[in-house]
């Protein structure tokens, strides 16, 4: 046992500033990897909720595509269907247009697959049939025409029944 204190040793003043250099340093590293962390955790809540977004997207995209390729599919198959849909009643228009005024027609008979009208008739007199026949053949969209039997009533009219082809763009819906 010492009776005499002796004087404790002086540390070095640079000790103690290494000591709150170091203590420091140990804070500064902590606070930066608590706000690195935050960080990294908010960007990676950022990049799922984009992920979602885009996932989100590509569905509604998706669905989109779906429902514009059955509206398509849906106009391609009217499309299909009114292509090849023939407008039977032009003809009776057309055949209309190319009546002499001095004829009548009181049967109509129409095959539209092949285009062919048979049709029974009544003219004034034999000169109007002719100019009726003559309006038949000169006319582009009928492809044949012929007179078939041809009959004298007693009031001085004329029967006939005549065949006529036509064009198959005269069913053509418009």
């Amino acid at each position: 046992m010492e009776i005499i204190p002796k004087e404790a040793p002086k540390i070095p003043p640079w000790i103690d500033v290494l000591f709150y250099l170091s203590a420091g340093l140990l804070i500064f590293v902590f606070i930066s990897y608590f706000l690195v962390s935050q960080s990294v955790k908010a960007s990676q809540k950022a990049q799922l909720e984009a992920d979602v977004k885009l996932a989100s997207e590509d569905l509604k995209s998706s669905k989109l595509k779906t429902e514009i390729l059955t509206y398509q599919k849906k106009i391609n198959d009217f499309s299909v269907v009114i292509n090849g849909h023939l407008e039977t009643s032009n003809a009776f228009g057309f055949i209309e247009s190319k009546c002499h005024p001095r004829v009548w027609f009181s049967n109509f008979s129409l095959n539209p697959k092949t285009g062919e009208i048979a049709i029974t008739g009544e003219a004034q007199n034999f000169q109007a049939l002719g100019q009726q026949m003559i309006i038949f053949r000169d006319e582009a969209l009928i492809t044949k025409s012929s007179l078939g039997s041809v009959t004298m009533g007693k009031g001085g009219d004329i029967g006939f029944n005549v065949a006529l082809s036509l064009n198959p763009s005269v069913f053509i819906f418009k």
